[in-house]
């Protein structure tokens, strides 16, 4: 083919060839566009071709795909003129554009997928602002072909394309502009909650096709950046931080990292000298004003320049300089892999960056190879791989004299060999974040002082890795002991029952780094010296030319002082107690809820257990997309259980029954598991069958024998199942349990309920159900915030299940919200709730039935305003009056040992578990629509008093999934004759974060004209045993208050006084939240 003769596609997508030309500026240069060689590649053949290809060119980065064909871009052998600096100004932006145009390197659309500046009405300086406009897609891991990128270029900016679960985290692909992804990495353990607490460290990357996945690079290799920091992170070399990569703008990809067009050093880049430049400010200003803004907002990253870097290679490490250059103070640390400085003939290293004092970037990472010209060519030119080297170290030594110490704030490698390929600059990687992110720790330390030990991530995941790190001085048992014979000790679940065992601790690796780098900034060191290549020794004589020395520091600029890079961490780091921090690496099993730990010295028998109640920590049980997945047939199927049947079968360990899916559905299969040991008189029986109906045995009544099932089995816990199918008309399900011979349990008279919701609708979209709507709201100013009052619609249900109703549904729920609520911008997860029994004693004394209100609404506001505990939201649910012994109880009251209580034998019981169901699927989801409530169990609350108060350990041992914290205040533990007590003591599973039980010491006799010590007495010795039972369960170490009140009764009045106390305990976690 002749010279001089790109091909040209034609209007049936054929090439086609056009008559050679010469492109003409308003400057005089002329010269000859680079020649396009177009070649078949057939579909199944593709990657094996691509990759003889790559084989036969010198610059692989010439190859691209165009449809089934693949295309060479070959440098011409004419050269354009040599002008001096000051000849004539450069290229219009515009004229670049024509040139990558009029070249074929985009196509006349395409060419406007670069950010091009324009100028600001509001302002005469030269700003510039990003439009988004059209330019090639390269695939993604999820997308291919034309489909796919007629998909990026249609999508709204800012719009999630796909999410998938990588290195432990996950990764996001986010349309940004049309044609152009964000690749977001979120770190294991992430949570956006947890960044309002402290927000994320973060790393933004250019290239970000080339980061995380294979796929999408045109090389075949990616930088592997999540696994990179994901090991970092695992091993205790760094904190937890998001990665966010900003995709290039393919073929205009110099256009936006490069100030200048890059022109052809001095004959060894022909291929380059076309090559569009002078779009980095434009690109620049899109990052700073719309991807940082949206990363901060979406993924809670840090605002802070000191936890802020940006980076790249080749082009891309330049664009990471010219940010330093054209936005100081916005990063505190660049990375700059193998910078292309031999662009524009070396004016940002000659001029612009000389020019610039400065403030730098606290922290700047700089690397080179070798062989970076040589080591991807056929042609070897060993003066221009040494002379790349030497403006790595010209770049260092200017580094340098603005203030940057090698090995503190700089660190320069040379590795010997090494290329420019994203495979060199994988390797270099984990070193790269490692020396970046190090002051990072400084921030984690500042809140970490102080405590004995803390997890990464802050809130272990089940199935997840994770490392504890331990302060050995902060141990009153352990301080003195030699550090390497310290080790943690631990296991999972109630009874240490899952996993667990003994791991050797270490010294903490990130801590001890940065106080070795701290401790050396603080001593005198010798002058630096330029580094050698990796590998090198003083004996050897390299084949290929050394590079140039470079400049000295001094003779830059010796007056210069450390003050000119800014941007490190400011929080006082004590580099002397860093060497008491240990750590342990350790993996979370993915069936564990909470784990348990003590530490010891090994042989010497020292143990720091918490004075014996273990310390705790609670795991997070999050679920796969393969337990997500899980359908009634597979629980049906059975065989080996697993999915979410194993996983609410460990949440509700403590329960009697549950069923799968948890709410029954209308007209769908379903699964009913029953706890054998909990059934009572049949806790032995093997002849276990049910009876059931459904619409209040109106419909579908069957017996059905009961079968062993594959589910965990521990002490007090035996499952067994049957199967089902749920009538299309059904409300809900009534059943019992017996052996067919005369022994029932029937919940005392009142049966088991579980409450039906309605099908998906028939266009197949799954939509909640919504049994209960707000009949009307009244709002109210109340305690410097707004109570407002629901009242409820009515349960649907046939006509019996509707007379049922009537006398023992929720009627009315009142939800105080604080000052300066507002449910359009609540705070990360939404608003902390407190979920409170008996209403209509919470807020108002005249409608309490004693005349004294619980004043929930005035000590909430009052604790708030005073900023001891974060904005949160109070909902009271109204007890349904006579009935309410029926919600709160689950069995009839009876009328007390000794018969104390006479006048509550003939009261009812045993609805709890239904109102928990009505509580749960009915009432919270509505409270969430409407007041932006969180659904986090760490945020949400339940309490109560006397009955009520039972309602709350009931909801402790069957609902911490639900429940992170529980207000248990005068609980009547004296129902059915202690019965409950004996529950309680029964309980192997899961237990809310932190629980408040109170009592007074005349719970009897203060409310009435006589007095019963010996009452007084028994119902005090029922809350403690109470308490007893829930320590030796694993409610130690801070996470159980019980509070005694010396002459307290059993009334509103006592139970408001220990309000402020109770809430300041329980709630105070939520800041961290």
């Amino acid at each position: 083919m002749q010279q001089g003769r790109p091909l040209k596609r034609c209007s049936s997508g054929c090439p086609s060839l056009h008559r050679p030309r010469l492109l003409s500026f308003g400057n005089g240069v002329r010269g000859p566009p680079p020649i396009r060689v177009a070649m078949p590649a057939s579909a199944a053949a593709g990657a094996s071709s691509i990759s003889a290809v790559h084989q036969l060119v010198d610059d692989p980065s010439s190859v691209s795909i165009i449809g089934a064909g693949v295309v060479l871009e070959l440098p011409p052998t004419t050269l354009l003129p040599q002008l001096s600096e000051n000849h004539q100004p450069p290229p219009t932006i515009s004229e670049h554009v024509a040139i990558a145009v009029a070249n074929n390197v985009v196509d006349a659309t395409g060419a406007h997928g670069a950010l091009v500046p324009v100028t600001s009405e509001a302002s005469t300086q030269d700003t510039t602002t990003a439009v988004p406009t059209a330019t090639v897609t390269a695939p993604t891991d999820a997308e291919s072909g034309v489909a796919g990128a007629k998909e990026a270029v249609s999508a709204e900016p800012f719009s999630l394309s796909h999410s998938s679960p990588l290195a432990g985290g996950r990764l996001d692909v986010v349309h940004w502009r049309e044609g152009r992804m964000l690749r977001i990495w979120t770190p294991p353990g992430f949570s956006l909650s947890e960044s309002s607490r402290s927000a994320y460290p973060v790393m933004y990357l250019n290239d970000g096709q080339n980061l995380f996945g294979d796929r999408p690079t045109l090389s075949g290799q990616s930088w592997h950046a999540a696994e990179a920091a994901a090991g970092l992170v695992n091993a205790g070399a760094l904190p937890p931080f998001v990665i966010v990569g900003i995709d290039h703008s393919g073929n205009m990809r110099s256009y936006d990292y490069l100030p200048y067009p890059p022109g052809n050093a001095n004959g060894y880049r022909l291929d380059a000298e076309s090559w569009p430049g002078g779009g980095v400010d434009a690109y620049l200003r899109a990052v700073v004003d719309e991807i940082l803004p949206y990363a901060e907002r979406t993924y809670g990253v840090s605002s802070e320049p000191a936890l802020r870097g940006f980076g790249g290679s080749s082009f891309g490490g330049i664009c990471a300089l010219c940010a330093a250059l054209r936005h100081p103070g916005v990063f505190g640390s660049l990375l700059v892999e193998s910078p292309s400085l031999w662009f524009a003939e070396e004016r940002l290293l000659k001029h612009d960056l000389p020019d610039f004092i400065g403030p730098w970037p606290a922290r700047v990472f700089v690397a080179m190879g070798s062989k970076e010209y040589s080591g991807i060519r056929k042609v070897k030119e060993p003066e221009f791989d040494a002379k790349l080297v030497s403006y790595a170290n010209e770049l260092a030594a200017l580094l340098e004299s603005r203030g940057l110490v090698r090995g503190q704030g700089l660190q320069v490698v040379i590795e010997e060999g090494a290329t420019h390929t994203e495979a060199a600059w994988a390797e270099r990687l984990s070193s790269a974040l490692g020396f970046l992110g190090l002051h990072w720790w400084r921030r984690v330390m500042a809140h970490r002082r102080g405590q004995l030990y803390f997890t990464v991530p802050r809130k272990l995941r089940a199935g997840q890795p994770a490392v504890l790190f331990f302060n050995q001085a902060c141990s009153v048992v352990l301080a003195d002991r030699p550090r390497d014979s310290i080790a943690m000790v631990y296991g999972f679940n109630a009874d240490w029952s899952v996993g667990g065992g003994r791991v050797e601790m270490v010294p903490a690796v990130g801590l001890t780094a940065l106080a070795k780098e701290l401790t050396a900034a603080a001593s005198p060191s010798p002058p630096s010296v330029p580094p050698e290549p990796a590998g090198a020794t003083a004996a050897e004589t390299p084949s290929s030319p050394s590079p140039s020395p470079p400049p000295s520091s001094s003779s830059l600029s010796s007056s210069l002082s450390p003050s000119l890079s800014v941007n490190d961490a400011t929080d006082n780091f004590d580099a002397a107690s860093a060497s008491h921090w240990l750590q342990a690496s350790f993996t979370v099993p993915p069936e564990a809820y909470e784990m348990h730990l003590a530490f010891t010295d090994g042989g010497g028998g020292n143990w720091d257990n918490n004075a014996g109640a273990n310390f705790y920590a609670r795991v997070k049980m999050g679920m796969t997309a393969e337990q997500r997945s899980h359908t009634v047939e597979q629980a049906m199927a059975e065989g080996p259980a697993w999915g979410d049947v194993q996983a609410i079968a460990h949440k509700r360990a403590g329960s009697m029954y549950f069923t799968t899916p948890e709410v029954l559905v209308a007209g769908q299969p379903a699964v009913l598991y029953v706890n054998r040991r909990q059934v009572r008189g049949l806790e032995h029986n093997p002849n276990l069958r049910v009876h059931f109906g459904f619409n209040n045995w109106q419909s579908g009544c069957q017996e059905i024998g009961l079968k062993p099932t594959s589910l965990w089995r521990g002490e007090n816990i035996d499952w067994w199942s049957t199967t089902m199918t749920v009538p299309s008309d059904a409300s809900e399900l009534s059943f019992v349990l017996t052996d067919s011979h005369g022994i029932w349990d029937n919940n005392y008279g009142n049966n088991y309920v579980c409450q039906v919701k309605r099908p998906r609708e028939l266009d197949g979209v799954a939509k909640r159900s919504e049994p209960r709507g707000v009949e009307s709201v009244e709002s109210m100013p109340h305690a410097a915030g707004t109570l407002h009052i629901l009242a409820l619609t009515k349960r649907q249900g046939g006509s019996a299940a509707t007379r049922a109703n009537k006398w023992t549904e929720e009627k009315r729920v009142r939800v105080w919200t604080p000052p300066g609520f507002d449910p359009q911008r609540p705070p990360p997860g939404g608003y902390p709730v407190l979920v409170m029994q008996d209403g209509q004693n919470m807020f108002e004394d005249w409608l309490a039935h004693q005349g004294v209100s619980w004043r929930v609404g005035y000590t909430a506001s009052d604790l708030v305003t005073r900023g001891e505990l974060p904005p949160f939201v109070v909902v009271a649910v109204d007890s349904a009056g006579a009935m309410r012994s029926l919600n709160y109880l689950p069995y009839p009251p009876g009328k007390g040992a000794g018969g104390f209580r006479g006048d509550a034998e003939r009261w009812p019981g045993g609805g709890l578990e239904a109102y928990m169901t009505r509580l749960v699927e009915e009432i919270m989801p509505l409270i969430q629509q409407r007041f932006a409530v969180s659904s986090d169990p760490a945020k949400v609350a339940f309490g109560g008093g006397s009955f009520a108060g039972v309602a709350a350990l009931y909801a402790a041992m069957h609902y911490p999934h639900v429940f992170g914290c529980v207000l248990a205040e005068s609980p009547s533990l004296w129902i059915a004759e202690g019965r409950f007590l004996q529950d309680m003591r029964m309980h192997r599973g899961m237990l809310p974060e932190r629980l408040f039980l109170g009592c007074g010491t005349r719970e009897y006799s203060a409310t009435r004209d006589h007095d019963r010590e010996d009452v007084d007495a028994l119902l005090l010795s029922y809350c403690q045993e109470a308490a007893s039972i829930l320590e030796s369960q694993g409610m130690r170490g801070g996470r159980l208050q019980f509070l005694v009140e010396e002459g307290a009764g059993h009334h509103e009045l006592a139970w408001q006084w220990r309000l402020t106390g109770a809430m300041r305990f329980l709630f105070s976690a939520w800041w961290d939240e």
